[in-house]
């Protein structure tokens, strides 16, 4: 059964703001934010733009690893 979705990631995950333009990135996008940067509610934001995406974020071995295999295959 699919987890309802809400305003605050799981576990360490991030989530980025749904507004266009706006660049905020955090564990959870407040009402505060919402109404700070965008003069609207969490509700009115979620029902304008949609629920906050997932960021993906790697370490830095996935990211050496990445590059490796990248530079293996242009040569």
């Amino acid at each position: 059964m699919a987890e309802k979705f809400n305003w605050y990631a799981p576990s360490s995950e991030l989530l980025k703001c749904p507004v266009p333009g706006c660049n905020h990135i955090g564990s959870i996008i407040t009402k505060l934010h919402c109404r700070l940067e965008h003069d609207m509610t969490r509700e009115e934001v979620g029902k304008m733009y949609g629920m906050p995406k997932r960021v993906l974020t790697y370490s830095e071995n996935q990211i050496k690893a990445r590059d490796e295999l990248w530079m293996n295959n242009i040569s």
